[in-house]
């Protein structure tokens, strides 16, 4: 008889943390994932009043919808919802950031080649002989 309790003990012992884990997501947001979404959700109100508002308002605006729906589940108690739309928010937050780098480059690079493409005319009438005009 004692080995089918220590059979039904170690069975026992040993789905333990299947049955918490299945508690865990029934019971509520995990501290971690609560972590997560306030991390992400300063991120994102760090954006406001930068370079970022400008050069990438859509993943902004994208950002900010998916703070709402990580909000909408923390009060809901939905662990899942609430991690996947903070990860999604924090993502769109580096989008943002990169594609600001990108866009800020792009207006710098256009503004070179405008002020080349001037000198190279100044150089050619230089080069003609017409001399530079004052």
């Amino acid at each position: 008889m004692k080995p089918v309790r220590l059979c039904a003990a170690v069975t026992l012992l040993a789905l333990m943390p299947v049955f918490s884990f299945a508690a865990d997501e029934a019971g509520g947001v995990k501290p971690e994932t609560t972590a997560l979404y306030q991390k992400a959700r300063d991120q994102v109100t760090k954006l406001n009043n930068t370079p970022v508002t400008k050069y990438a308002p859509e993943v902004v605006e994208q950002a900010a919808a998916n703070i709402e729906a990580a909000q909408n589940g923390l009060q809901q108690g939905n662990d899942r919802a609430t991690r996947q739309a903070s990860e999604l928010a924090t993502t769109q937050v580096k989008l943002a950031l990169a594609l600001t780098d990108e866009r800020i480059a792009a207006e710098k690079t256009a503004a070179a080649q405008k002020e080349l493409a001037q000198l190279e005319q100044r150089l050619e009438a230089i080069l003609a002989g017409k001399g530079e005009k004052p």
